[in-house]
């Protein structure tokens, strides 16, 4: 079983055996870290548990640590405010969710949750994350043991060639090896550095394994609930970060090139020749990351677009679609409805809302925010029990495109300016375009893409302008969607086509949208981790689910 580090040292570039786990911080320390924890007033009231006992099953800190309100330790959790998607205790609820509208008891809310499909599948994801990270684990050390023995081989063939021409090559051998001594602890640096990258990530994952085990087994349902609740958010961000540092890994080789002088013999060689680091291409490490076995090696470049279902929302006008937990779900702004599809094409439940539904959003793992147009107002239902929760007034902002990140904060367009907007109706900022803003979509939640003007769309990190796509091709850009390997894909509702382009505004291809049985492409989404999008159109209310092969 691999060791847990302390997290304060690492924060200081230093490496220490952690010897126990704090269930409000989820951060592990060793000695002097967990004394130091246990002596500041703000922490000292915190649940410290064994690594240990974690680790052989027999802590108990699953009954009482984990209950603990993070914002008062020393309260344990009643109460869960669904506006907020927040556990809390009774003094969290009075002091900071006495306005909202849906406060419920943890132990309602919870219910069931073991045996949640949610639940299911995190714990088959992190048992896939774990294969994954063992691989790799022995990728790394497969490519060192290559790079040991092809320098071994390098210094034989080394030793051969200085005994054909030892009385001019003595120095030279000297300096070609200090110059391979020196690539090599290159890559075995770079290739060691991976090695601990993954191994924290293994490490981590396990942690996370554990406590999801250990609640699933001996933990309450709450105890539970809140469990997965925060693992599931962390384990979106693990998977991106894993996903990134497997793009730059590379199976490194150690090669010497003899200078056609030494080939030659010739007395006035200056060099035995020159180290070079090579990338073996055909044992590249893959890019892509697996998910559930959807996902092989798909060229999201130039892959066919295979159709999988296409669903008649209704008889004409726009919807507006989106994945969530496991469901299609989709608006209709004719219908004033909102409805929960399988991902096999077949209706499951509907509900009906305020006139005019016109995109959606995720804010929690089963919730969803809908932008009633002309009415400048959102509307919150709970996907699972397609339920209405709440509605919150915009005053002077209208609405159109959304999307949602960090749970509490909103970017809305219709047009021009796009503006930014807390959980409580406030505008925090506003940007003007250059119109056709009518969606607006996030990659990392620290920026945004939308349509600037008739045939572009740009894509702004902070206040910063990172590109602007502009295209004679790209007529009205509506939707936006990202893809899972970071590619932006635009829908153009007048020129009748979708735009892929690069996470830098560098065109890829244009798809036309009439094989997919779309007249004008309004909305389009990706499924997270996946090659499966849906392509919504504007003219029908046609709603076509497909896929990248």
């Amino acid at each position: 079983m691999s060791k847990k580090l302390c997290n304060s040292c690492q924060v200081n570039n230093k490496t220490q055996e952690a010897i126990s786990w704090c269930t409000i911080c989820e951060e592990a320390f060793f000695e002097k870290c967990d004394e130091c924890h246990k002596s500041f007033k703000f922490s000292a009231k915190h649940k410290l548990v064994s690594i240990k006992e974690i680790q052989s099953g027999n802590s108990d800190f699953k009954i009482s640590g984990v209950l603990s309100c993070e914002e008062h330790p020393e309260k344990i959790v009643e109460v869960y405010c669904m506006d907020h998607s927040k556990p809390c205790c009774t003094l969290c609820a009075t002091l900071s969710h006495r306005k909202c509208e849906n406060v419920t008891s943890i132990e309602n809310v919870a219910t069931g949750i073991k045996e949640s499909k949610h639940t299911t599948n995190l714990g088959k994801t992190l048992d896939v994350r774990n294969k994954e990270i063992d691989e790799i684990l022995e990728n790394r050390k497969d490519c060192l043991s290559k790079i040991e023995t092809t320098s071994e081989n390098i210094i034989q063939e080394m030793s051969t060639l200085k005994r054909e021409i030892i009385g001019h090559l003595d120095k030279l051998e000297n300096k070609i090896k200090v110059e391979l001594n020196s690539s090599k602890k290159r890559v075995v640096m770079q290739l060691t550095d991976e090695d601990n990258t993954f191994s924290g990530y293994k490490s981590t994952l396990r942690n996370w394994q554990l406590v999801l085990t250990g609640s699933v087994e001996h933990g309450s349902d709450q105890h539970c609930f809140i469990e997965v609740n925060k693992i599931g958010p962390k384990m979106a961000i693990l998977e991106k970060e894993i996903k990134e540092d497997m793009k730059k890994m590379k199976n490194l080789t150690i090669k010497v090139i003899p200078s056609e002088v030494i080939e030659n013999f010739k007395t006035g060689v200056e060099s035995f020749g020159c180290v070079n680091i090579t990338c073996i291409i055909e044992d590249e490490f893959p890019c892509t990351l697996s998910v559930g076995s959807l996902i092989q090696r798909v060229n999201f470049h130039s892959g066919g677009i295979k159709i999988l279902y296409t669903i008649k929302a209704a008889e004409k006008g726009e919807t507006s679609a989106i994945f969530i937990a496991d469901y299609l779900v989709i608006t209709s702004y004719v219908k004033s409805s909102v409805a929960k599809y399988n991902l096999d094409g077949k209706l499951v439940e509907s509900l009906g809302v305020e006139n005019y539904p016109r995109d959606i959003a995720q804010v929690a793992q089963t919730k969803a925010v809908i932008s009633i147009y002309g009415k400048n107002k959102f509307v919150f239902v709970d996907i699972t029990g397609m339920t209405l929760l709440r509605t919150l007034d915009l005053p002077g902002i209208t609405v159109s495109g959304i999307c949602c990140f960090e749970g509490n904060t909103f970017i809305v367009t219709c047009g021009s300016p796009l503006t930014w907007g807390n959980s409580s109706g406030e505008i925090v900022k506003q940007k003007t375009t250059g119109g056709d803003s009518y969606y607006v979509s996030t990659s990392d939640m620290k920026d945004c893409i939308y349509g600037d003007g008739d045939n572009s769309v740009s894509r702004v990190i902070g206040d910063t302008t990172k590109f602007t796509y502009t295209n004679e091709q790209l007529s009205s850009p509506r939707g936006i969607g990202i893809g899972f390997e970071g590619n932006i894909y635009v829908a153009g509702y007048r020129s009748k086509n979708i735009h892929q382009i690069t996470n830098d505004g560098k065109l890829i291809r244009i798809i036309p949208v009439e094989p997919l049985g779309i007249k004008r492409p309004w909305v389009i989404r990706f499924a997270l981790n996946n090659n499966m999008f849906v392509v919504a159109c504007y003219d029908s209310e046609t709603v076509v689910l497909c896929e990248i092969d």
